[in-house]
């Protein structure tokens, strides 16, 4: 009969085998590609196996909601799910241990640990113990893996070292996971038209059904809905709806000719909290609606995602029975990443491989009807920009590949296209946004000359009224290319203060006084009383008397802000409807 010692030793050394073999069978489970799902609950039932089949519990951490929540759970425990558990960073032991970053081990009572905090309709009477442990990297955190035993003292050493070694595991798996699957999605995005079937460009049902699956898919959502509106056409064309219905393998897509059956689904999932995001069918002038809901809040990048596909979208049932082929390579040069792509998109649109100056052209008024401008614009072109230039248009976007002038290629393609653009205005009233980007010759790279163009034509659009046109090429807008991505972070403490300063827009309209303008010259120069009135032509005393009547006026006292940039911003913003 064998001593204790010996039992204990032939103990240990067999939880040392089961410890190396969770570890083992994890790292090949890894080097499949798995999703994140699956890598989670091939944790989790290894885990479980190796520890004596605990209840094993693996929250991952939302930032969109920064929420952490119950995705995945030994099968025994599979009823929490239907709770929908989710908690705040540093909310009860699971909580604490994602904020803090460290493990947690209470072998007994952890129910009376302050930590703890119970959650409504989840019974943990039934734990004695338990030991969690965060899922994270030094630049993110991805969840906490937690286990669960009904017997006191359970864990130990051998328990918190496996807890932490598959945090690090899963920490690894998820970051190279979502990494790939992003990478995936992105390459997805930027081929979408292209990969579409053949029977998708010559018939708007097949588009259309085609188009809501494959959203679906790429931005796991619940429900997609395209409802296209033509421009010319007096039919209505159906409208597509796929949903996954319980089953996302086999989403159910239809199509429906009637507008309140379209919206009885949007109000389903509207009325049980879906989140829902929308963007405009084509580029430019909008073709109709592209939704999408999700029982998960979707993210910035998955909005961003669905921005460019409503833009393919709209191009190709735009161009269906003219020439599909044509706008999925236009589309594909515009949206790819890869010179090699863009080469054989440049190839199929006609270029013969001289060097040549991008320009792109976003037409935002047309002046007459649709046949009219199609003309003018290839008569034109052919006149004012010369046989050689290569056009290729989807209907309110048109790009422009002007031969390179060795001499001054930016300049001289700037001229040539202001003269044309002038043609247009005078002729059919056409007015647009261009961005011209460095010669090909002169950037060395077709995909950052278009990159460039893209960029310039992003400003134009940016510093654009409703009428008038705009033409920007990317050297004048090299050093402040990023402006408007500035203006948009300031955008939301713009906004708020455009509401502080409102009550003296109304006061000065009512009594003819200049307090906007005051403030407006005060934040001008960082709340400097001196170089305010200064600027002003007034004395010090008399800036301090407007000062205090604007304090009496306000809610907020704005001499104690150093958003004085906002401030700015927001006054100027105000002056301008005064004119």
């Amino acid at each position: 009969m064998e001593s204790p010692e010996l039992t204990q030793q032939h103990a240990e050394v067999a939880f040392a085998q089961r410890r190396a073999d969770v570890l083992s069978e994890l790292m090949r489970v890894f080097t499949l590609g798995k999703e994140p799902a699956e890598l989670v609950e091939a944790a989790v039932n290894l885990v479980a196996r190796a520890t004596g089949e605990m209840s094993v519990f693996v929250y991952f951490w939302d930032p969109e909601s920064e929420r952490l929540a119950l995705r995945t759970m030994t099968h025994a425990d599979k009823g929490f799910l239907a709770n929908g558990i989710q908690m705040r960073l540093g909310e009860g032991i699971t909580g604490w241990s994602a904020l803090h970053r460290k493990p947690v081990m209470i072998n007994q009572n952890f129910h009376e640990d302050p930590r703890f905090f119970g959650i409504d309709g989840v019974d943990e009477s039934e734990f004695s113990a338990v030991l969690t442990a965060p899922i994270y990297d030094d630049e993110a955190l991805y969840g906490v893996f937690a286990m669960y035993s009904t017997e006191p003292n359970t864990f130990g050493n051998d328990e918190l070292a496996i807890a932490e070694e598959v945090g690090l595991l899963l920490a690894s798996g998820l970051k190279r996971a979502r990494t790939v699957r992003e990478l995936e999605l992105q390459s997805a995005t930027a081929r979408f038209l292209i990969d579409l079937p053949p029977l998708s460009g010559v018939s708007f049902p097949a588009a259309a059904q085609e188009c809501t699956r494959r959203i679906l898919s790429l931005l796991d959502a619940d429900a997609c809905i395209i409802d296209y509106v033509g421009w010319l056409s007096m039919a209505t064309e159906p409208i597509a709806v796929a949903e996954r219905l319980g089953d996302p393998e086999h989403p159910k897509v239809w199509l429906s000719h009637s507008k309140h059956q379209a919206r009885d689904v949007e109000k389903r999932y509207e009325s049980k909290g879906f989140d829902q995001i929308s963007a405009s069918l084509g580029y430019g002038i909008s073709h109709g609606v592209l939704t999408c809901f999700r029982s998960r809040k979707f993210t910035k990048e998955e909005t961003d995602r669905l921005n460019m596909l409503a833009t393919q979208v709209g191009v190709l049932i735009e161009n269906i029975g003219v020439a599909p082929n044509r706008a999925a390579q236009m589309m594909s040069l515009l949206a790819s990443d890869r010179e090699d792509q863009m080469l054989e998109s440049l190839r199929y649109l006609g270029w013969k491989g001289n060097g040549f100056v991008p320009v792109l052209v976003q037409v935002k008024r047309l002046g007459s009807d649709v046949e009219t401008f199609g003309r003018f614009v290839q008569e034109t072109v052919l006149s004012e920009l010369g046989p050689e230039t290569l056009l290729a248009q989807s209907g309110t976007l048109v790009v422009l590949l002007l031969q390179v002038d060795q001499s001054a290629p930016e300049s001289s393609a700037r001229n040539r296209v202001n003269q044309w653009l002038a043609r247009l205005e005078q002729t059919i009233g056409m007015s647009a946004d261009i961005g011209i980007g460095q010669s090909t010759i002169r950037s060395n790279s077709i995909r950052n000359s278009f990159i460039q163009a893209r960029a310039a034509l992003a400003w134009a659009s940016f510093s654009s009224t409703r009428k008038a046109p705009q033409l920007m090429d990317f050297d004048s807008i090299r050093a402040v290319r990023d402006l408007p991505r500035l203006v948009y972070e300031l955008s939301s403490g713009v906004q708020r203060y455009c509401e502080v300063l409102s009550p003296l827009l109304q006061y000065d309209q009512q009594h003819g006084t200049q307090l906007v303008e005051t403030i407006e010259t005060f934040a001008l120069h960082g709340g400097s009383v001196v170089n305010a009135a200064e600027a002003l032509f007034i004395h010090r005393n008399t800036l301090r008397q407007r000062l205090a009547r604007v304090s009496g006026l306000l809610e907020e006292d704005l001499w104690q802000e150093s958003h004085w940039p906002e401030v700015l911003l927001a006054a100027r913003l105000l002056r301008q409807e005064v004119f």
